[in-house]
C-alpha cells in the first residue's frame, strides 16, 4: 500500500504564510469570536465574525493541564471523524462517549495525528512560554539545536539562525550533531563488537518513537536496542560538563528540533529542561521580537561537530560511525517511514518469538522520513529540498571522515558515559475469546466472514481488529461506517412509511369532515324519496300495476344503495370510541371464518385456519376488530370468482400480536397499492363497492394502535397483513 508523505497530509494548513497565522485580532473581534464558539452555530457564522482573510490555520500546539503526554486532545473539538485513529500506528486512541482520547501507555508521540486532525482537537504541548520564564529567570541557559535546523529555516542563512537563538538571550548556542559525533563513535564501538561475535543484531536508539515503539507494542525487541544514548542526551553531557564548575548551578537546556517524542523523552531523563519544535521556535522568535531574516550571523558555540550533522537523514548514522551502508557488502539495513519501520519491527518481534535467525546486524531506523519530514516540520519544501539544504550545509564546513582522527581531538568528551539501558512495558493483555469477537462482529451485521468489508472508516485495519478494540473498551461499535449506513438507510425507510402513513392519516382527516357535511345533506332528501316510494309501492300493489312496480323496485333499490353509502361515509367521519375488554381473537377469527358460508352456499371457497394457540387474551375492541375482519373477509371472497382458498394466520412477533388474512385469487393491480385505504378508491366492479370499507378498516386499525398493509403474494393472489401490539393498545384503557 502506498502511503502518504506528510507534505501531502497537510500541504493545504502549509500553505499560509507565518505572517498571518501570527496576525493579532482586536478585542472586539475577539469577543465576538468567544460569543460565537459557544454556540451551536459555530460554522455557519464563522464567516460573518472573523473574515476568511484573517483567520489563523488549525491550531495545533496549546497549554493541557495534564503533564504525561507531548500530544493532548482537547475533547470539544473532537468532531467523532476518527482521522486520529487511522493514522495512529499504535492505535493508541481510546473513543468514549464519540470523544477520541489518547491512551498514554501505548502512545509513542510520534505526533502523527495532529496535522491530520482538522479541528485542532489534537494538540502539541507547547513549552514557548516555559521556555521565556527560563530566559527571563537568573539561570544561566543554553539552547543545543538539532542538526535538521538547515531544513526547517530555509530562507534564512544557517548562521542568522544561530544568531536568532542567541538574540532571544540564550548564554550559549551549541549544536546537537556533535553530540550525534559522540553517539556515531560509541555506535562503532558496538557495531565491532557484534562482528566480533558474529551474532545478534542491533536496533539504531536516537530516534525516540522508535524505542516507544519497541518498549510499549514490541517488549521482545528491547534487548535488542542498542544500548547508546541519543544524540539530545549525549549533548546534554556536554555542556553540563563544559559549563558546570564546583559549587555552581546546572545550567538550563533547552532542545530545539523536529521531534514531537523528545518532549516525553526530555521529561523521562531530565537532562533537559525544556524541549522547542521548530514550530515553536518561530513563536519564540516573534515573542522575544527577532526577525531571523534581520539577526547578526555568528557560529554555533564549540565544540564543532563534524559528520553528525548528516543524522537527519537516513543512513547518516552508519556514515557518521564509519559503518559500510553497502547491502551487498554489509549486513545492515536502513528503513525510514512509519509503515516500513513498523512492519520491520513486526517481523524482527516475530522472529525472535519463532527463534529464527536475523541476517542483519544493524537497522538504523527513523520513523518518520528522516528527521527532516516529520509532523512538526512545516514548511513548502519537499522532501528532496530538505535533503539538499542538509547535505549543502554540511559541505560548508570542514569534514574529517576518518573517525579514528575526530577522536584524537575530541578526547577530553571521550570518557563521558554514552551507554543506557531501556525497559519494557509489561503487557497484559489476555487473547480475546473468538466467541466474544463473533458477538461483537453481530452487533454490526457481520455474521459471516464475507460480511466483515475491511473498509478501514473505523482507523483500524479489519473489522476483527476493531472488534477486539471494542472488547478492550478502547472503540465503540458505533464506528463502524457501513453498519451507521445501513441503520441510517433503515431510518430513512421508516421515515418514508412514517411520512406516508402521515399523509394516509390527514387525507382521510380532510375527506373525513368533508364527507360527513355532504353526507349529512345527502341524507335527508334520500329519506324523504325512500318514504315516498314505500308509499307509492303500496299504492301500486293494490293497483296490480306490476310493470310500474318493477320500476318504483329499481328506485327503491339504488336509494337504499345511495343510503348505504352514505351511512358508510357518516361511519367513516365519526369519531368512534373503542370499547376494549379482554377478547379470544382466535375465537373472534372462527366467527369470521364461519361467516364465509353465508358468503358462498356453493362452498367453492376454502378456509384454513393457523392459529398460534399460545396467544392470550387481547384488550381489544371485538364489535369492530370484527368488521375488519369481516370485510377483508368478504373482500378476499368477492375477488375469487373460482374456487379458491383464504388463510387466516396469527402470531406474535417482538412484542406485536400479528394477523394475516390471504387468498388465491387475482391479487391487486399494483398502481392500485398505495391508494388501497384511500376512500372511494375499490378494485371492484361499478356498483359492485363503495370504496369505503379497507378506509374504515383503516381507521380502526389505527385506533388500536396498530398498523396494516396489504401486498401481493408471489404465488398469486393478495394479503392484508395487521400488526397490533401485543395485549392491547398502550394503557389498556378505551381511547378514542
Amino acid at each position: 500500500m502506498k502511503r502518504k508523505r506528510w507534505k501531502d497530509y497537510s500541504a493545504d494548513r502549509r500553505k499560509g504564510s507565518r505572517e498571518q497565522n501570527k496576525r493579532a485580532l482586536t478585542d472586539e473581534v475577539r469577543q465576538q469570536i468567544v460569543a460565537v464558539c459557544t454556540s451551536d452555530r459555530f460554522r455557519d457564522t464563522m464567516d460573518d465574525v472573523v473574515p476568511s482573510s484573517t483567520r489563523a490555520t488549525t491550531p495545533r500546539y496549546g497549554a493541557a493541564s495534564d503533564d504525561s503526554l507531548a500530544v493532548f486532545t482537547v475533547a470539544e473539538r473532537c468532531k467523532k471523524c476518527y482521522s486520529c485513529v487511522r493514522t495512529c500506528p499504535t492505535k493508541a486512541i481510546q473513543v468514549r462517549g464519540g470523544q477520541a482520547e489518547i491512551i498514554p501507555s501505548e502512545c509513542i508521540s510520534c505526533g502523527y495525528c495532529v496535522p491530520m486532525c482538522s479541528q485542532g482537537a489534537k494538540r502539541i504541548r507547547s513549552s514557548v512560554t516555559d521556555v521565556i520564564s527560563l530566559l527571563e529567570s537568573k539561570r544561566r541557559t543554553s539552547v543545543i539545536v538539532a542538526p535538521s535546523f538547515p531544513a526547517a529555516f530555509p530562507d534564512v542563512e544557517p548562521e542568522r539562525i544561530v544568531g536568532s537563538f542567541a538574540a532571544c538571550g540564550f548564554d550559549g548556542v551549541y549544536e546537537v550533531a556533535f553530540g550525534a559525533d559522540l553517539v556515531s563513535y560509541e555506535y562503532n564501538r558496538q557495531y565491532r563488537r557484534l562482528e566480533s561475535e558474529e551474532r545478534g543484531f542491533l536496533i539504531s536508539s536516537p530516534c525516540p518513537v522508535v524505542v516507544a515503539y519497541v518498549e510499549k507494542i514490541c517488549p521482545e525487541l528491547t534487548p535488542y536496542l542498542a544500548p547508546v544514548v541519543s544524540p539530545m542526551e549525549a549533548m546534554a553531557k556536554v555542556i553540563r560538563k563544559r559549563l558546570t564548575a564546583p559549587g555552581t548551578p546546572q545550567p538550563a537546556i533547552v532542545f530545539v528540533g523536529p521531534c514531537v517524542a523528545k518532549k516525553d523523552e526530555a521529561r523521562r531523563l531530565g537532562l533537559v529542561d525544556q524541549v522547542l519544535t521548530y514550530d515553536e521556535a518561530h513563536e519564540l522568535f516573534a515573542a522575544r521580537g527577532v526577525d531571523p531574516a534581520d539577526a547578526p550571523p555568528r557560529e554555533f558555540d564549540p565544540p564543532r561537530a563534524n559528520l553528525g550533522r548528516i543524522y537527519p537523514v537516513a543512513g547518516g548514522l552508519l556514515k557518521a560511525a564509519g559503518v559500510n551502508s553497502d547491502l551487498l557488502e554489509s549486513p545492515v539495513s536502513v528503513e525510514e517511514g512509519s509503515g516500513r519501520v513498523t512492519d520491520l519491527l513486526q517481523e524482527l518481534a516475530s522472529s525472535v518469538r519463532d527463534g529464527r535467525p536475523v541476517p542483519t546486524r544493524l537497522f538504523d531506523l527513523l520513523f518518520c522520513e528522516g528527521c527532516i519530514g516529520g509532523p512538526a516540520l512545516s514548511n513548502d519544501l519537499t522532501f528532496y529540498e530538505r535533503k539538499k539544504n542538509i547535505v549543502s550545509y554540511i559541505k560548508r564546513g570542514p569534514v574529517i571522515n576518518s573517525i579514528a582522527q575526530w577522536a584524537e581531538q575530541h578526547a577530553e568528551y571521550l570518557d563521558l558515559d554514552m551507554t543506557k539501558t531501556f525497559t519494557p512495558l509489561v503487557r497484559d493483555e489476555q487473547p480475546v475469546p473468538e466467541e466474544e469477537i463473533r458477538v461483537i462482529l453481530a452487533q454490526t451485521g457481520k455474521l459471516q466472514p464475507e460480511d466483515e468489508l475491511n473498509c478501514r472508516a473505523c482507523g483500524y485495519e479489519s473489522c476483527r481488529d476493531k472488534a477486539v478494540a471494542v472488547y478492550r473498551g478502547i472503540a465503540e461499535v458505533e464506528m463502524c461506517l457501513p453498519y451507521l449506513i445501513s441503520r441510517l438507510e433503515g431510518a430513512i425507510e421508516d421515515l418514508k412509511e412514517s411520512q406516508g402513513r402521515l399523509i394516509q392519516a390527514e387525507k382521510l382527516a380532510s375527506m373525513g369532515q368533508m364527507a360527513a357535511g355532504i353526507a349529512h345533506e345527502l341524507n335527508n332528501p334520500l329519506g324523504i324519496v325512500l318514504m315516498y316510494s314505500h308509499l307509492l309501492m303500496t299504492q301500486i300493489e293494490e293497483e296490480r300495476a306490476a310493470g310500474s312496480l318493477e320500476d318504483v323496485e329499481r328506485i327503491v333499490r339504488e336509494a337504499e344503495r345511495a343510503r348505504a353509502i352514505v351511512q358508510g361515509i357518516l361511519n367513516f367521519a365519526r369519531e368512534n370510541r373503542l370499547e376494549l375488554r379482554d377478547t379470544d381473537i382466535n375465537a373472534l377469527i372462527r366467527e369470521a371464518a364461519r361467516a364465509v358460508a353465508l358468503l358462498d352456499p356453493a362452498g367453492r371457497i376454502q378456509v384454513e385456519l393457523k392459529l398460534d394457540e399460545q396467544i392470550a387474551a387481547q384488550r381489544i375492541d371485538p364489535s369492530q376488530l370484527r368488521q375488519v375482519l369481516d370485510n377483508l373477509v368478504k373482500n378476499a371472497a368477492e375477488a375469487m370468482s373460482e374456487r379458491g382458498m383464504i388463510t387466516i394466520e396469527t402470531s406474535r412477533d417482538d412484542g406485536e400480536l400479528r394477523i394475516s388474512v390471504a387468498d388465491t385469487g387475482p391479487g391487486i393491480p399494483e398502481k392500485m397499492l398505495p391508494h388501497l385505504f384511500t376512500p372511494f378508491h375499490t378494485t371492484k366492479g361499478v356498483g359492485k363497492g363503495t370504496g369505503l370499507g379497507l378506509a374504515v378498516c383503516y381507521g380502526i386499525i389505527k385506533m388500536h394502535g396498530g398498523s396494516i398493509r396489504a401486498s401481493n403474494r408471489p404465488g398469486g393472489g393478495a394479503c392484508f397483513d395487521i400488526s397490533l401490539p401485543y395485549g392491547g393498545p398502550s394503557g389498556g384503557d378505551p381511547v378514542t
